[in-house]
This record gives structure tokens, sequence and C-alpha cells, in this order.
């Protein structure tokens, strides 16, 4: 189980990385959300939220964690969907949770790409 641990002045939050959803960027602050619903604003930007996920996760096993563009951080265990035409991208626990959230074109065309590449090698192993 990898958590963090954020301490600002007046709280203490122990966030578990492995049933966040996304994190996504609110200004200069990171609002973050659990699959399951649960949702918290952080006093920090997305930047130095991927500097945590990163020495948070242990560097042999393989993050499932994919910043997509400047707003956007998302765990890849819940990818359901990718829309490119309605820059929708899909996340979802495979029951009641799912959040679909705006991208761009671009950003979801080459995304979308890099994952149906890693499911063809896939496959062809």
């Amino acid at each position: 189980m990898y958590k963090l641990c954020l301490n600002s002045r007046d709280e203490l939050l122990i966030v578990d990385l492995e049933k966040i959803a996304f994190f996504k960027a609110n200004g200069n602050y990171t609002q973050f959300t659990y699959i399951l619903g649960e949702s918290h604003l952080l006093t920090v930007g997305l930047s130095k939220i991927e500097e945590y996920i990163r020495l948070a996760w242990p560097k042999d096993v393989p993050s499932p964690f994919v910043r997509l563009g400047r707003s956007l951080i998302i765990n890849q265990r819940y990818l359901s969907a990718i829309s490119v035409l309605k820059q929708k991208i899909t996340l979802s626990d495979g029951g009641e949770h799912s959040y679909a959230l705006s991208a761009p074109k671009p950003l979801l065309k080459e995304y979308k790409d890099r994952i149906n590449e890693i499911y063809v090698n896939k496959a062809k192993k």
C-alpha cells in the first residue's frame, strides 16, 4: 500500500495512492478524488504532487499514475474509456463510480495510441 503524508500548518492528510482516481489542477491548488467519490483540495500545485508520487512509489514498481497535460494526473488502473472526439477520458471502478474528465484532443489521441500499443504488444507475447 503506497501512501502520501501531506502535512500543512493546520492539518495532516494521509493519502492512499492506490485508491486515487485522479488529481486535477485548480489554480495553484490540486484537487484529488478517490475512486469511491471522496474529494480533497490540497494547497500545493500539480507539479509538486507529481514529485511526491514519484518519491512515494518504489522505483522497481511501475507507477499507475500518468500526467495528461497541465492539469490532470490519472490513475491508469481505473481507465475504462478514451473518446478523442468527445475530448473525454473515463475512469471507473467497474461498478457505480465513474468519472468523465475533459482533456485536449491531441493529448488524448497520443495517449490512446500509447495505450493501444501496450495492449497490442501484450497480445503478441
